[in-house]
Order: structure tokens, then C-alpha cells, then sequence
């Protein structure tokens, strides 16, 4: 069996674990050859405005950017405005974790991703609840697809 045969069996298989998990809903999904991209060739930038800062949402969009997990936790970069942040352990985010864990070219390495979702506020983890601290999260809707690529260049 080649790598991405491989690769292939992991993510369908963790699809189907995932889809007998109470609570989790399956999205459709394209066909696999388009869910599993090769990498994107650059294309020279066009000058745009700077991007507004992120802010919480209710309203789902669709988002590219960097993907990594270190110690049992995802982190985004979003590529228009760089900024990184927590991804919210709720929604297709498990989905999200199995295709990263299945994409990766090491533990840690970042890989390219597309999902649907929004911005929320959340009580910090790592501080006391009586300390109201807040921060901004994704939440993963809907698991697009991923990318062995590995920077947001030409995004």
C-alpha cells in the first residue's frame, strides 16, 4: 500500500469511529480526491486592505490557515490576518484532529486547512473561573478539507 493509500484508509476510518461518537454530526463530504489536496502552487499576492481584526460571531464563514495540535490542544493561524488561536473542542473539531493526525509530515508540523466556522468568546482554560477571563476560539462547523501544505503563501 502506498502513503497515500495509507493516509486514505486512516482518515475514512477515523470518519467512521467518529460518525458512532454520540453528538457528532457528519458533514458531507466531497469526494475523497478533492478532500485530500496536493499542495497549492503560489500565486503572486494582490495588494488588498488590511483585514479587520477577528471578532466573535454568530455568523458561519469559511476560513484557510494553519492547523497544528501540541499537547492534546488545536491551534489555527488564520492566513489573512496571522493571527493564531485556540480551536474550540466542540463541533467537526474531532473530525479536524483525524485528518490532521493523518495529513501531518511530523507531531506538531502545521498543515494547511479549510472549515467553516465562527469566532467565539470562551472562558480561558489555563485561569481560575472566578478570574472572568475570556478568549477568542474557533469553532469548527464543518471540516472542509486538508492540504499537505504547510504556510498560508499565496492566500
Amino acid at each position: 500500500m502506498d502513503f497515500l493509500s495509507l493516509r486514505t484508509a486512516a482518515v475514512l476510518s477515523a470518519a467512521v469511529v467518529l460518525s458512532g461518537c454520540s453528538g457528532l454530526r457528519m458533514p458531507a463530504m466531497p469526494s475523497l480526491p478533492g478532500w485530500i489536496s496536493a499542495p497549492r502552487v503560489q500565486a503572486p499576492a494582490a495588494p488588498t486592505a488590511a483585514p479587520a481584526a477577528l471578532q466573535p460571531s454568530d455568523r458561519t464563514e469559511t476560513w484557510q490557515g494553519l492547523y497544528r495540535q501540541h499537547a492534546d490542544a488545536g491551534r489555527f493561524t488564520e492566513c489573512r490576518t496571522g493571527a493564531e488561536m485556540p480551536v474550540a473542542q466542540a463541533g467537526d473539531s474531532a473530525l479536524l484532529e483525524s485528518a490532521y493526525t493523518a495529513s501531518r509530515s511530523a507531531p506538531g508540523a502545521p498543515v494547511f486547512v479549510e472549515v467553516q466556522g465562527r469566532w467565539v468568546q470562551r472562558a480561558r482554560a489555563d485561569m481560575p473561573p472566578s478570574a472572568n477571563a475570556r478568549e477568542l476560539v474557533l469553532l469548527v462547523e464543518r471540516f472542509v478539507s486538508v492540504s499537505s501544505q504547510t504556510s498560508c503563501a499565496g492566500w
